[in-house]
């Protein structure tokens, strides 16, 4: 944790599939930093959302990666921007309180449908 509390931006250059959600992004989330993540296609773009909590890029693309830091470190207000945003969206979509809302509100309308 104190490294999340130190770095300036979360970077999250998986480029398999089989990162399914991507912990680490909600890690950052939760410090407030801004992310940076591939497009893969799973559940870490639902976390990273793209010129919202942060950047990202194609997969297996180490010139747009590098890019995206570029970016963020060349832009410290957007840097500051991204992470605040990404910490709203850590605190009204992941604490485990609004996931347990949800997951009772899904329950709740499955059993309604019966």
């Amino acid at each position: 944790m104190a490294l999340l509390q130190l770095c300036r931006a979360v970077v999250f250059p998986s480029h398999l599939r089989s990162e399914a959600f991507g912990v680490t992004l909600l890690e950052g989330a939760m410090h407030g930093k801004p992310l940076i993540s591939t497009e893969i296609g799973t559940g870490t773009s639902y976390v990273n959302e793209h010129n919202v909590t942060g950047l990202t890029v194609a997969p297996s693309d180490p010139t747009a990666l590098r890019t995206a830091m570029d970016t963020l470190a060349g832009d410290p207000a957007l840097a500051a921007r991204f992470g605040q945003a990404a910490r709203l969206r850590f605190e009204t979509h992941f604490t485990a309180r609004e996931m347990a809302r949800q997951y009772v509100e899904l329950y709740q309308t499955l059993i309604r449908r019966q």
